[in-house]
């Protein structure tokens, strides 16, 4: 290797574009302007409901800013902000320009909160390496800045939702990187550049003033509606017809209740057209009208149609950092093992961690990895692990997510014997928290509505300060938000009752280190009865009893009682479930104190869509 080249570990990270400058961030050594940006953030927005609490800047230990509710850090030890979250927050006030004092950001989500008045003009010298921008249903006013264009490593500029005015600046058009692009639900006027090139994603819907640009779609008897499709989706769907016609419209159908079961099936067979089928379904929650005998040459090119659409879920990897990372994916480097392959802990050059999934069968990229990528790589919640990419390459099938040092909760339940694990209480409580709100949000606020139907303690990943994310959502199932039916009562008995059911399954084995129904079956309680709580309080963690926990230990065991109620219609739902363990976790919080045993974790109502 030439003297200055860069090696493939040192590209590595969230997305290949990050990684184009990683060297050069690395040369900014960490001071405190990252503290100076973050306090000015605080200072400069009101937080009505206390989101910021936990950023207490009186700490001056390195690193303890990774800490904070929202911020993100490579690593966790070096006072340099990556990214910042404070997406649903109810957050008040204007674009903080203190931002250009976090010179290494490069994600920033600001989305869903009260936020106005417009954007800065000179918003790239702001953020001038950003990867990521979401500014998305706020009260932002004024023109979009055609600064923006400047802002080179943009992959994601998201700013619908706002009351934007003006056009869409034409300066976008030479961004070289970005891959996502949305203006929908502003007050935009003029014509419309021209923005969808390769494999670009633009949205800009809901603006009445703008014209020019991209057809509408066409409305016909058979009910969806007729899209073009981009060049890169019209080459697939082109190949079967290539030598008779001189193009194809791609016809799409909205999704029907029932095309899940045949996808499914056809997942099984594991063509590359059902596949691409498939991913374009998810992606747009419609039916592809198109036969998979009329494309018979696209199996050729499944994987790179796959990688191309997924492109705009999550960010791609290649094969050759991914193996480096892993040292030829070691089976020293080996973490974990699962139905769907091996995970492996990869290294980069600079010491930073991932946990990258290697699937045992190549050839099988159906419905577990799609879903996966699906939620994890487009969802983001403090609590559920992220995706950071994907890789497809010949016949190798990767993912990527965020390495945790604590590993799984299963581990931190039952031990080895020669390994001395034990969490203490407020720690378990934290953890249940956690997950409840996750579950609670994926049930009944985001956008998707998702159910997780494998909650474990196998899929609660525990980071360094033992907050939980939860993870294998292989299993999940979507909820259609169009059927009003299925977001009531029959949708939750089915399927997010079940999740309850888990949940409370989950609970028991944190406060007694067992399943309930083993603890059913060691009493000979009849399982199909309502449990009683007395009946499991001498089955408690021997750890906790005499830590003066005991009496919110019964409180919980009382919570999970609820949820493993033999009958689904009778046990409660994961909101109502979340309102009563913040309100546990509060109590737990007063009896610790000042204590370093209690972790803090922020505990708000759970009925409000905003606050989540």
């Amino acid at each position: 290797m030439k003297q200055g080249s860069m090696s493939p570990k040192t590209r590595m990270g969230i997305t290949i574009t990050i990684l184009i400058f990683t060297q050069i961030l690395l040369c900014i050594h960490a001071t405190e302007t990252d503290i100076f940006c973050l306090k000015s953030i605080k200072d400069s927005l009101e937080d009505p409901y206390n989101f910021l609490a936990s950023w207490d800047f009186n700490n001056k230990t390195e690193g303890v800013i990774c800490n904070f509710v929202g911020v993100s850090c490579w690593n966790p030890n070096e006072n340099r902000v990556l990214g910042i979250d404070l997406s649903n927050m109810r957050l008040k006030g204007q674009f903080p320009r203190g931002l250009h004092n976090c010179t290494s950001l490069t994600a920033l989500d600001l989305s869903s909160n009260s936020l106005w008045a417009p954007l800065p003009s000179d918003i790239h010298t702001l953020l001038p390496f950003a990867v990521s921008i979401d500014l998305s249903n706020n009260n932002f006013s004024g023109q979009i800045p055609p600064s923006l264009a400047s802002c080179t490593y943009l992959n994601v500029l998201k700013l619908d939702g706002n009351m934007l005015t003006g056009g869409i600046p034409g300066q976008l058009a030479a961004l070289p990187r970005i891959r996502t692009l949305s203006f929908d639900n502003n007050r935009l006027s003029g014509e419309v550049p021209n923005l969808a090139y390769g494999s670009v994603s633009v949205s800009y819907a809901k603006n009445r003033g703008l014209c020019g640009g991209p057809l509408e779609p066409c409305s016909f008897d058979g009910g969806g509606g007729l899209i073009i499709m981009d060049q890169s989706f019209k080459d697939g769907l082109f190949v079967g017809f290539a030598s008779s016609f001189s193009f194809l419209l791609a016809c799409i159908f909205f999704l029907s209740n029932s095309y899940w079961a045949k996808l499914l099936k056809w997942i099984k067979h594991n063509k590359g057209v059902e596949l691409v089928k498939y991913v374009c379904s998810i992606i747009t929650g419609r039916k592809l009208g198109i036969e998979a005998d009329q494309m018979p040459q696209l199996q050729e090119k499944g994987s790179q149609k796959i990688a191309l659409l997924l492109e705009r879920l999550t960010s791609t990897m290649k094969f050759e950092e991914l193996n480096d990372a892993t040292d030829g994916f070691s089976i020293n480097n080996a973490i974990g093992f699962g139905k769907m392959g091996i995970m492996y802990k990869g290294t980069l050059a600079n010491g930073w961690h991932l946990a990258i999934k290697k699937l045992t069968d190549s050839q099988q990229f159906g419905r577990q990895v799609l879903i996966e990528i699906r939620i994890l790589g487009k969802l983001r919640h403090r609590n559920i692990v992220p995706l950071l990419g994907f890789c497809i390459e010949n016949d190798e099938r990767i993912l990527v997510y965020p390495y945790f040092s604590n590993g799984r909760l299963s581990k931190w339940l039952h031990p080895l014997e020669t390994e001395a694990m034990i969490l203490t209480w407020p720690q378990r409580i934290n953890i249940a928290l956690g997950v409840a709100r996750a579950l609670s949000w994926l049930h009944h606020l985001c956008n998707l509505h998702v159910v997780h139907l494998n909650i474990c303690s196998r899929s609660i990943l525990l980071d360094k300060n033992f907050e939980p994310k939860l993870s294998n959502f292989g299993d999940a199932k979507f909820l259609n938000p169009n059927n009003h039916e299925s977001l009531g009562m029959s949708f939750y008995i089915k399927d997010g009752k079940k999740d309850v059911y888990d949940f409370g399954n989950v609970i028991f084995e944190l406060v007694t280190g067992k399943l309930y129904e083993e603890l059913v079956e060691s009493s000979c309680n009849n399982a199909n009865l309502s449990p009683n709580p007395s009946s499991f309080y001498s089955a408690i963690d021997k750890f906790i009893i005499g830590e003066g926990f005991e009496s919110e230990a019964f409180m919980l065991i009382k919570i999970a009682c609820e949820c493993v109620q033999p009958f689904p219609e009778q046990r409660p739902t994961m909101v109502q479930v979340y309102n009563k363990m913040s309100s546990l976790w509060e109590e737990v919080h007063e009896l610790c104190g000042d204590s370093n045993t209690c972790t803090r974790s922020e505990s708000f109502s759970a009925t409000d869509r905003d606050e989540l």
